[in-house]
């Protein structure tokens, strides 16, 4: 029986996807751990300090055998899980080529994220080399946008405006600053980018030519609500505070370092299965903001809106893994997204303190830096280079 058949077995796509995720992210962190705990990078690679130029080449041949060890789980998930539960997918060429794209792309970030901070490391210890890589961090979230644009292979489109714009003038809010990027993944939900007070709303083409005006205009009234508010920010403080502390507690970690190739990728190991623990517990403190996102929407608006966007959810639910409903246990666990049946029952409750919106989405991508290879192996988007940077949003 083949891999995507037992998948099969699970009975929807939203299950096989996730048996896909955990046995993907299991093995890999059960690997790092191992390899950590046994010295292998040492085994690997000189601990003599060598030029910025060499690290990288070092790093970059680290990232891609990384690369090529993941590409039969995300086969499965890009091409062959889809297919077998007849949901939109690429063909075979297509998707080899876009995920030969994206990993080369994520490879080299990589590669010269580690090679910078060793080079702080073996400038000025490792203070400083903490110092880059939280620069590293910021860098990361100024340029998600153009981030997404090289690994996913999106172009922006030019597609009009105007009807959005004339329901966000109606709701009382202005259009922000919009991006619309043709990606072909039907989960890619965009998202907010960028540094406070410099944020972009990336949005997918598909919403915008599949949504109606009112519709597309209630999710960009949330995510400006969020902004405005403070949810997005705490959010992405969280999600800063929680890489950088992750990776400061790495590098303390056995034969881990800050000044040599072996000792960063024992870091980088040791960070992997810290990062799995974030995958744990940071899912509820994501969901609370997902809560607080709707109920800051909803403050305000009348019957009908309510009504249109409960509507829209369902409509955003079933172009992501159509799964309206999950048991407690799987979703407190797996999900920092609630499941549809779950924020249905919660519209109209307060927006209780300062929820981190986004805070388990935004750390994964951030962990690009940390050389984790977990940011493209989870459930959502293990397969899928169009969603490495920006994972599937709550709307």
């Amino acid at each position: 029986m083949t891999s995507s058949s037992r998948l099969l077995e699970a009975g929807s796509y939203a299950r096989g996807r996730l048996q896909l995720g955990i046995t993907g992210v299991g093995t890999m962190v059960l690997l790092a751990a191992a390899a950590a705990a046994m010295g292998l990078p040492g085994a690997i690679f000189p601990e003599a300090g060598s030029s910025f130029r060499e690290d990288g080449a070092a790093l970059l041949a680290w990232a891609s055998a990384l690369s090529l060890a993941m590409v039969p789980v995300e086969a499965l998930g890009g091409y062959f899980v889809p297919k077998a539960f007849r949901r939109a997918h690429p063909p075979l060429s297509g998707w080899l080529l876009g995920w030969l794209r994206g990993a080369l792309v994520t490879c080299t970030l990589m590669a010269l994220s580690g090679a910078t901070v060793l080079a702080a490391g073996r400038a000025a210890g490792e203070a400083a080399a903490l110092g880059a890589f939280g620069l590293l961090l910021i860098a990361l979230l100024a340029a998600q946008v153009p981030v997404a644009r090289l690994v996913g292979g999106m172009g922006r489109s030019d597609v009009g405006l105007d009807p959005l714009e004339a329901e966000l003038r109606d709701l009382g809010a202005p259009l922000p600053r919009i991006t619309v990027l043709a990606a072909e993944d039907e989960g890619f939900t965009g998202g907010v980018a960028g540094l406070p007070g410099m944020e972009v709303h990336a949005l997918p083409l598909a919403w915008v030519g599949g949504l109606e005006p009112r519709a597309l205009a209630l999710l960009v009234l949330r995510r400006v609500r969020l902004v405005r508010t403070g949810h997005r920010a705490a959010g992405t403080a969280a999600a800063l505070a929680w890489t950088l502390g992750g990776f400061a507690l790495a590098s303390t970690l056995p034969e881990a370092g800050l000044r040599s190739v072996a000792g960063l990728v024992t870091t980088s190991l040791w960070f992997t299965v810290i990062s799995f623990i974030g995958l744990l517990v940071l899912p509820a403190p994501s969901r609370a903001g997902t809560r607080a996102a709707d109920a800051r929407l909803l403050e305000g608006l009348g019957q009908e809106d309510r009504e249109l966007f409960e509507a829209t959810l369902g409509a955003l639910d079933r172009r992501q893994d159509d799964e309206p409903e999950r048991s407690a246990s799987v979703e407190s666990v797996f999900h920092p997204i609630p499941s549809l049946h779950s924020r249905t029952r919660d519209l109209g409750g307060a927006a209780r303190g300062l929820a981190p919106w986004h805070l388990a989405r935004t750390a994964i991508y951030l962990s690009i830096a940390a050389l984790n290879p977990l940011h493209r192996l989870v459930h959502c988007n293990v397969g899928r280079p169009q969603l490495w940077a920006f994972l599937p949003a709550d709307g």
